[in-house]
């Protein structure tokens, strides 16, 4: 497996530009449980810049069509109100950094790493007991699993950490799922 921002360091530095892009964000969710506009846009604007001057024209439409993937995959969550508007323009950003390829590998992989931080999210919130009863109760009658959850349960989970190790990894091994 190869890394795709391995060798100069020109593509150092942009991978170091998008792990700032991605740690801010990282940052900035777990304080607020927001990402700013301004982060995203600055994550897509550099994305598509670096695609413009490493591949030119070609390279600047491969970026458009990451952030295009990246949109389409994840802006339904954000219509049913499963997932916060700017999760969905961060993965855009991040996956104009990778390509329409790479955008689906990137949201494969986010989504393992949104489901182990929602396991231990819950874990840690309602303690092991009741969530293993939540989970085993609702594999018997999943239409509990529908019902929503008492008002002071309501605290969004900080998705920017899922989104950010997807893209991460999707960048760093290209191919590890696809």
């Amino acid at each position: 497996m190869s890394i795709v921002f391995e060798g100069s360091g020109w593509s150092r530095f942009e991978m170091l530009t998008l792990c700032t892009v991605l740690a801010a964000a990282c940052v900035t969710d777990l304080r607020t449980r927001r990402i700013p506009n301004g982060l995203a846009l600055t994550g897509l604007i550099t994305g598509v810049g670096f695609a413009l001057i490493d591949g030119g024209l070609r390279g600047m439409t491969w970026s458009i069509g990451g952030a295009a993937t990246g949109l389409c995959i994840w802006l339904p969550f954000w219509l049913l109100h499963l997932m916060g508007g700017g999760d969905v323009k961060l993965f855009a950003a991040g996956a104009a950094w990778l390509g329409p390829g790479g955008a689906v590998e990137a949201a494969m992989l986010a989504g393992l790493c949104g489901g182990v931080l929602s396991l231990l999210y819950v874990l840690q919130r309602y303690g092991v007991t009741h969530t293993f009863f939540r989970l085993a109760f609702g594999v018997q009658h999943p239409q509990v699993l529908r019902e929503p959850a008492p008002a002071e349960w309501n605290r969004h989970m900080p998705y920017a950490l899922a989104i950010a190790a997807g893209l991460a990894g999707a960048a760093y091994w290209p191919g590890l799922l696809l």
